[in-house]
């Protein structure tokens, strides 16, 4: 079962097909190749680009076009109207630089997690997510924490209607595993992801509700196997996310 809306625009869906394939785009890319991928004809794909362009989302090249770095601004906007944000980015930069590991802030946005903002911690390792990316509730440490700080009847909403796919050999898709997981997470007020979305990554997470009826936000800190387990992973990382997501609760209500 999906929750995905039944009556959409179609003329709405070219214009995002052709603006996601260029901001995916390592290069500018030229009618032709646009039209193979929307899998519409030329003369539409010009069309949709000059409205794109009369709004200042593409910039032609030659006879190419590029995805605008207005998209960055509006990104940035939306996330400076977020309080946690707002609240959180120091405490967040704090905990990457007492760690040296990836640190990172998610809301969830229908069925997914989404990193509001990602701090990298000194070392080698680069996270295989960047902030906006749309990430999975079920198989992610944040993801669990954001789910588990529903309610019981949004909770059900979205075990109903979220795909629960399948990305690693510890992946939990079963409805009564998942269910027990997210019971003790809300029991014990921490996530962890092991191996379940990425190979040879794990993360460990902590909510941090919401004091004014917005939505709970996730705190999360990420890296390889063979960098974050045993005694650092369970008791130093953890220790030090939970301490923060309290620091960060406290700027929220200003004590």
């Amino acid at each position: 079962m999906s929750d995905m809306p039944q009556y959409v625009v179609e003329a709405t869906g070219t214009s995002l097909a052709i603006l996601e394939a260029l901001t995916e785009a390592s290069d500018p890319m030229g009618v032709t190749a646009l039209s193979k991928h929307a899998g519409v004809a030329k003369s539409v794909v010009h069309n949709h680009l000059s409205t794109l362009r009369a709004h200042g989302y593409v910039v032609k090249r030659g006879r190419q076009y590029e995805a605008s770095l207005r998209l960055l601004s509006r990104g940035k906007q939306v996330r400076r109207s977020l309080s946690i944000y707002q609240n959180g980015k120091k405490a967040i930069d704090n905990l990457a630089a007492a760690t040296d590991e990836t640190t990172a802030l998610f809301i969830r946005e229908e069925n997914y997690a989404v990193p509001v903002y990602v701090t990298e911690g000194n070392t080698d390792w680069m996270p295989p997510f960047q902030a906006g990316d749309r990430l999975p509730l079920h198989a992610t440490a944040s993801g669990k924490c954001l789910m588990a700080s529903l309610s019981n009847d949004e909770l059900e909403t979205i075990l109903e209607n979220a795909d629960r796919e399948t990305f690693t050999d510890t992946t939990i898709t079963g409805l009564t595993k998942l269910s027990a997981e997210l019971r003790r997470v809300r029991d014990e007020g921490i996530g962890f992801c092991r191996e379940e979305y990425y190979e040879r990554i794990v993360s460990v997470a902590a909510p941090i509700p919401s004091t004014d009826g917005s939505r709970t936000a996730a705190l999360s800190v990420s890296g390889p196997t063979d960098q974050l387990n045993g005694r650092y992973l369970e008791e130093d990382i953890t220790g030090q996310v939970l301490s923060t997501t309290k620091s960060i609760q406290a700027a929220l209500t200003g004590n």
